[in-house]
This record gives C-alpha cells, structure tokens and sequence, in this order.
C-alpha cells in the first residue's frame, strides 16, 4: 500500500511537471506572439497616421493645388484686417465718364412742341451715349484684268497683291490668336465662335487657325530672344513648374520670370535638363527664388526658399501634431516679412541678428518637442521639415536681407495658373510641337501684359512681321 502510495505520487509530481512544462511554452508562445501583435499594431498605427497625414493634405497645409481639395473648406491663411468689404475710407472711387470721340451723333430735339408750335433751341445739350461693337466681315476681291497697249501693242497683265487665291487678314488672325491665348479656347470652339460671329460666311478649319499659331509663333522669334536677354540681367527671377498633356503624354510647362517678363518652356523632362534647354540658368548671377526643387541648387546663382509654401508645412505641423515651434516660426516669418515691406532698403544688422538668433531658438525648441513625443519618427514630415529649415535657413531669410528678394514665389505660381485654365478648357495638346508654339506665343503675350502693352497690338504687329522688341511700357 505504502509502495502504491509513492508510486502514485510520483506519477502526479511527473504530470504536474509535465503540465506546468507545457504551460511554460504556452506562456512563451503567446508572449512571442503579443510581441508579435504589439509590432504590428506599432507599425499599423505609423502606417494610419502616415495614410491619415495624406488625406489630411490640402492646398492651405501642402503643396497641393486648390483643384484637390474636393469639398473641404480650407481656412485662409491670411490674418483679418476687421475691415468691411468694398472701398475703404478715403478710397477715390470711380464714375462714368463720356466717350470723347463718338462715331455717331444724334440730337434730339424735335422742330415742333406738342402743341404744335416751333421749338427755339439754344444750343446748350445733355448727352448720353450708346455703346455698342459692331462684327462686319470685309472681303475685298481683287480682279486682275489683262490688256493690251495701244501704243506698244504689248500685252499688260495685272497682279493682286496677294499670293494664294484666298488670304485672310491680321485682323482676324489676331482675334483668332486672342481667343486661344487670351481666351484659353480651343481650336474647334475658335472655328465655332468665328463661324457664328460672321453668320457662317467664315467656315475656317482647324488646320488653317493652327497654321496661324504657328506661323504667329516663328515670328515672335526676335521678342523671345530680347526676352531672354532682359531676364539674363535681371536681379530676380522666379522658377515654376507644372504638368502638361501632349499627344497623349506627360509633358511639363516650365516658367522663368519676374515682374517684367515672362519665358514658357514646354519639355518632356522636369528638372536640370529642360533648365539647361531654357538657356538662362547656367550663366545666371543673380537671386533665384523658387518651391526648394532640388536641381535647381545645381546652378551657381544665389538662391532663396518660397516661404508660403514653408507657411503650409508649418501649418500641417500645427493641425497634424500640435507643435508649438510651428505656430512660433509662422510669427516670426509674418512679423519679418512685415518688417520690410515697403522698405525698399536692407534691415538694420542688429535686427537681422535678431531674427536670425529667434530662428535658431525655434529650431531648437522645435527639435526638444519632437523629442518629447510619444513616438518619434526620424522620417517623418516633422522631422524633414525641421532638417530642411535648419539646412535652407540662409534661403528662408533671404528676403530679410535683400530688398529686391521677394518672400515667396508667388509671381511664378500667377504665371503658371493659365495653364490649369487651358488644360480644363481645351484639355491637352494634339501636336507633337503644340506645347512649344502655345510656350512661345504665352511667354509674348504675358510680357506685354506685365508692360501695360496691348496685346491685341502686339499680336497684329508679330502677325505684320514687325513684332515688339521692347516690352517697357510707352517704349517704341
């Protein structure tokens, strides 16, 4: 009995040992596997947040275009003046005044009065004036007759001074090329609109308005090239990108610019090689402002950061995580862009040491907070925002420092926003060369629109073979 006992015994110490053996791995297994899960949900919440992040993305905290937006209110950015809408005190306002020169003069002043006696004038008037546009198409033919001189006897044949049997004139080559440029319309609804305006006596083709844009563009030739020459000397200019469709491909629309002229360039390539194709940037010395692409820093000019879009990143940072530094930063850059507006000459040294100085500060508290946070992530927006601040810092406070530096670029994003209107109106660029002709006819156009010159005049002139060569306004 007392031998069954401590068998038994024994058998149930063995099982015991067995039990707690296989609970050990149990234990093990589920813990490798709650360290499993916690990895993963680690790295899920990451991926979320950065999905999360992406979607939270708009034209007011990114660079992305207001056309993404779908229907999200996106807050202004600008601070409220708490003035009313319209006129502000003191502003002159504007009345109608007449016309000098009327075409036509009608006076009404009938001989008799209602009862019938005569009415004596004397001579004092009110005037009111209709205006109005007329649309007449003028086509003039010319018939060459032949003969024979009775003198000499000799046969006289006379020739038009025209070429083809039918040639249309500068006019309305000009309103046709106004229409596409200006009007951003496409070539068929040019062919619609000049068919209805004429009550269907011109029925052009597409390939005759085409051959216009064309021909127009080989003579705007000499004012590209007076174009480039100006913004090779100019102390500022503004680079911008964007993308085009042509035939059916992903082509780019690059702009260089400033306040006074405007160079297009259509190029199958973004970056350095369609820079080097422009011709500007490898021989510029002076200050290039643009969004912090990259390549651009491959030229040996001096350069400067956009700080609007800085002013969105700031902004995600502040919706996103809740940072500080980036409400501070947006301060400083609005308090030194303040600073010198309207000043026309540098800061003085010791405020620009001041701002340099609370710059560096923001820096750093921006980097103690990152920190600080519950999961820092070294590759994260927040990280790469302050890495590229503390790397471009001279670029961002270049406006500060130099008078004719704008503080962001702005003048290049206006440049480019026609092109969103051509896209959505008339879609892409059939023709291979289409990009091209619409970049050099824009870079024409724009520039004398930047001039105060009448682009109208200006086309019929490049369409008359004597196009403008010098774009200042009232400068012949």
């Amino acid at each position: 009995m007392g031998r069954n006992y401590e068998k038994d015994v024994f058998r149930h110490l063995q099982e015991t040992i067995e039990r707690v053996d296989r609970l050990t791995d149990e234990i093990g297994t589920l813990k490798a596997e709650n360290r499993q899960l916690k990895e993963e949900n680690q790295a899920l919440r990451a991926e979320n947040q950065k999905l999360k992040d992406i979607i939270d993305k708009n034209s007011g905290n990114s660079s992305k275009p207001p056309s993404s937006d779908a229907f999200v209110k996106i807050e202004n950015s600008r601070e409220k003046t708490g003035q009313k809408p319209g006129g502000q005190p003191g502003h002159k306002g504007k009345i109608h005044k007449l016309y000098s020169n009327p075409t036509h003069i009608e006076d009404i002043k009938p001989a008799r009065c209602r009862c019938g006696g005569r009415v004596k004038y004397s001579g004092e008037y009110k005037a009111k004036q209709l205006v109005d546009m007329e649309f007449t198409t003028s086509i003039v033919e010319f018939r060459e007759h032949e003969g024979v001189c009775e003198c000499c006897h000799q046969p006289v044949k006379n020739h038009a001074p025209l070429s083809a049997l039918i040639t249309y004139g500068n006019n309305l080559k000009s309103f046709s090329a106004m229409l596409s440029l200006e009007g951003m319309v496409s070539i068929n609804r040019i062919q619609q609109i000049i068919s209805e305006m004429t009550d269907g006596q011109l029925n052009l083709s597409e390939g005759t308005i085409s051959k216009w844009n064309k021909d127009l563009s080989a003579h705007v030739t000499p004012s590209i090239t007076a174009i480039k020459e100006n913004l090779r000397i100019a102390p500022t200019l503004h680079k911008d990108e964007t993308g085009i469709r042509i035939n059916k491909s992903l082509n780019w629309l690059h702009v260089l610019g400033n306040n006074k002229y405007t160079l297009y360039h259509a190029h199958k390539k973004r970056g350095n090689d369609a820079d080097k194709t422009m011709g500007i940037l490898p021989a510029y010395g002076g200050v290039l402002v643009h969004d912090h692409l990259k390549g651009l820093y491959d030229f040996l000019c001096t350069h400067a950061e956009c700080n609007a879009h800085i002013l969105r990143y700031l902004k995600a940072a502040i919706e996103k995580k809740k940072r500080v530094w980036a409400e501070d930063m947006i301060k400083l850059l609005l308090e030194a862009k303040s600073a010198v507006e309207g000043r026309g000459k540098p800061l003085h040294h010791a405020t620009l040491r001041r701002f340099h100085r609370r710059y560096d500060e923001i820096l750093k508290q921006g980097r103690e907070e990152f920190l600080k946070s519950e999961s820092p992530d070294y590759n994260g927006e927040d990280m790469k925002l302050l890495r590229r601040m503390k790397k471009y810092k001279a670029e961002h406070l270049r406006f500060i420092a130099n008078p004719a530096v704008p503080f962001d670029n702005n003048q290049a994003e206006r440049d480019l926003r026609m092109i969103k209107a051509k896209t959505k109106i008339s879609g892409c660029f059939r023709a291979a060369d289409g990009g091209e002709i619409f970049a050099s006819l824009k870079s024409y156009t724009s520039t004398l629109r930047k001039n105060g010159r009448n682009i109208f005049d200006g086309i019929r002139a490049a369409f008359a073979g004597r196009p403008v060569l010098i774009f200042e306004a009232g400068v012949e």
